[in-house]
């Protein structure tokens, strides 16, 4: 309700009465099989996971509602790749890093953007931030 909120993105709030999604790891790996085929696809289908879970009341926990979502993409997302990397894990292992990354950096708290230079120097912005403070903080890597 708060990311809806803050987002002025309509949400219907039934769905966490009726059928909520029992975690968001399924989803995270559905999104990181896309991701496997291309960063603009991975984009995309989280697009459209969360257009599924806020707007149409699909369960994104259930396999057959990601595997759905993947084979309605109009972007040329190859379904048959989309379900052998579910299947063999390589979604699931691309999403253990990152969780291994959010553990490396502490990051607990959701949403959490880092930026980092090629020297390795960073920052870190907990909570949402408007567009404004987000592009600053990307601008001032150059300095640091």
């Amino acid at each position: 309700m708060h990311a809806s909120q803050v987002t002025h993105t309509p949400m219907d709030y039934t769905l966490w009465h009726e059928d909520p999604p029992s975690s968001s790891y399924p989803g995270c790996i559905a999104v990181k099989c896309a991701m496997l085929q291309s960063a603009e696809l991975g984009e995309n289908y989280l697009f459209r996971l969360r257009e599924a879970v806020m707007t149409k009341h699909l369960n994104i926990a259930k396999y057959d509602v990601l595997k759905a979502i993947a084979a309605d993409m109009p972007d040329n997302l190859d379904i048959d790749r989309f379900v052998g990397d579910w299947k063999a894990g390589n979604g699931h292992a691309a999403f253990r890093e990152d969780l291994k990354l959010a553990g490396y950096h502490k990051i607990g708290r959701f949403p959490t953007l880092t930026f980092s230079n090629a020297s390795g120097k960073g920052i870190m912005i907990v909570g949402y931030r408007p567009y404004e403070m987000l592009s600053t903080a990307f601008m001032q890597m150059e300095t640091v």
